[in-house]
């Protein structure tokens, strides 16, 4: 029987959302990991020069930085699934720094793409390669707004009375 004192309410949709966000950034920190380690192991073995050292070295300082991000949202997601109450403001700023990254990247990518595709190409075969890339980039605007939406949606939601009810005091 549960404790009247503490209610367990049932499917909370936000947690669902948590999860999906943890699952893709553990992906992501793992993706990140793994390159780092490819671009260590260049840096080791092979002999590279001056200006390729300097972009691996910067490409490895991406990756550091892109795993510990993840790696943080990973913890963090963690801490709001189990609705502990440090994770419910963290999390409303890293989602909403994560959601003005995404509006970020994918007005970049849009404009490089108007750039793009609105120069003549006369290489053979170019009209395939534009609808190809047109599809990949219209898919990843379509993630991005996607993403943006589900995002925007957890900020709110974490910031709802009968959410913040549900996470633990701060002790």
């Amino acid at each position: 029987m549960a404790d009247a004192a503490s209610p367990r309410p049932g499917f909370a949709s936000w947690r669902l959302g948590l999860w999906v966000i943890l699952l893709l950034a553990a992906f992501g920190a793992m993706q990140y990991g793994v390159h780092a380690q490819r671009v260590w192991s260049v840096l080791q073995v092979a002999p590279v020069d001056a200006e390729g050292r300097a972009t691996l070295h910067a490409m490895l300082a991406w990756d550091a930085a892109y795993f510990l991000a993840a790696a943080m949202l990973v913890v963090f997601c963690a801490g709001g699934i189990l609705r502990q109450g440090w994770a419910r403001p963290v999390l409303r700023v890293a989602l909403g720094l994560l959601a003005a990254g995404l509006l970020v990247s994918g007005v970049l990518l849009y404009r490089q793409w108007l750039g793009w595709h609105g120069q003549p190409h006369a290489v053979a075969g170019a009209a395939a390669l534009v609808a190809q890339e047109s599809r990949r980039v219209h898919l990843s605007l379509a993630f991005d707004a996607t993403a943006i939406v589900m995002l925007i949606w957890l900020v709110w939601r974490l910031g709802q009375p009968a959410v913040r009810a549900q996470f633990r005091q701060r002790r």
